[in-house]
Parts: C-alpha cells; structure tokens; sequence
C-alpha cells in the first residue's frame, strides 16, 4: 500500500522526482480543494477525479476517501501540509520528465487548446506569480515562446503558449495528460496530433 499518511515520517509525495506525483501536483495546483484539515481535488471530470483517487488509495484506506459534489477529499492535515509546500517550492521541479507531468496535471486542470490543436494553447491561473513561475519553469524544456496575460473581467492570469510552439508542448505531455490521452494520435517520424475523437 506504500507509505501511510499520518505517521512520524510525513514525506510521503515525491513531487520533485516521481512523475506520478508530479502530475498529481500540476492537478492539485489547478483544481486543489482544501480547508482546514481536508485536502483533495475539485473537479467535474470523472476522470480527473478517478485519477486523484488512485493517488489517495495508494496511502489512505478507501473508507477515508469521501467524495461530495465534485470534491474528493480526505482528512489528512501531513498530506495537506506536503501539497502546501510543494506549491510554494515549484522552483525545485528539475528535472524534464518530471516537469513535463507536472504541466500535464497543469493543462488537464486548468488548460485548454482550439480544436486545431495549435491556437490559444493556454493555462488559467489565480494569481501572477504562480503565472510567472510557471513560465519560468516552461523554459527547463524549452518552452520559451509563452506571455502571461491579465483578464480583468475574469480576473485571471493566462500563461498562452505561442502557436509556433503549442505542438511541441503537446507532445512533451501528452503521455501523461488524461486529457490529451482522450484524442487520438498518429504515430509517425514526428509524434503527430489530430483532431478530438472518442476512443
């Protein structure tokens, strides 16, 4: 069952080197549900929520796992304190395939792409400095075309990826994106997307 929440050793969450954990911190980053001892994920996908859960299940037993209106969450002040100072250390996400499932978790949350799959490849954010940090880390694997625009109305932050690079970080996380996993993709010499279809 793997390490167990709530005792002395409370480093459970490899974000900084374990993809998996990774991804699961892009997604809480993007759609975290938190409040007093309580953590877990806010979401209307069946399937983000399915993947937070296995997260969960890999250190709570399920009948501490609740789920109500969107909210899967559990109980666990160790885990939300882990998920609290990861989110304020992000600089510390080095390495490649670690940063790329990190923005998968990022994307899958909070992004969104035109259905051609290049324009207005984009990322929402609350604040500017998560925006901008972001950024920062886009360009440890060379995604360096990216601006951060302000929506007053919405009052959001929007990290957009340029079109001349959107392919690029299409492909960087599309092998652990439950999103982009949804589409089917062509293999060929370059990995290929092509338009949304069911599988």
């Amino acid at each position: 069952m793997g390490n167990t929440v709530g005792s002395a050793n409370t480093n459970f969450c490899n974000f900084f080197s374990n993809e998996k954990d990774a991804y699961i911190l892009g997604l809480f980053c993007a759609d975290s549900y938190w409040w007093a001892s309580s953590v877990g994920l806010s979401n209307t996908d069946p399937d983000l929520i399915e993947r937070f859960r296995k997260f969960l299940e890999t250190h709570f037993p399920k009948n501490r796992i609740k789920f109500n209106r969107n909210h899967l969450f559990v109980n666990s002040r160790p885990l939300l304190k882990e998920f609290r100072k990861a989110q304020i250390s992000l600089e510390n996400l080095k390495r490649p395939n670690v940063i790329k499932a990190y923005f998968a978790g990022r994307f899958d949350g909070d992004g969104s792409i035109n259905n051609n799959l290049r324009s207005d490849c984009r990322i929402v954010y609350g604040r500017k400095s998560e925006a901008e940090k972001d950024k920062e880390i886009l360009e440890r694997i060379g995604i360096d075309n990216v601006k951060v625009y302000y929506y007053k109305t919405a009052k959001t932050f929007c990290l957009y990826i340029s079109r001349y690079e959107a392919k690029k970080f299409l492909e960087s996380i599309v092998s652990y994106s439950v999103k982009l996993q949804k589409l089917v993709f062509a293999p060929c010499r370059d990995l290929t997307l092509v338009r949304a279809k069911r599988v």
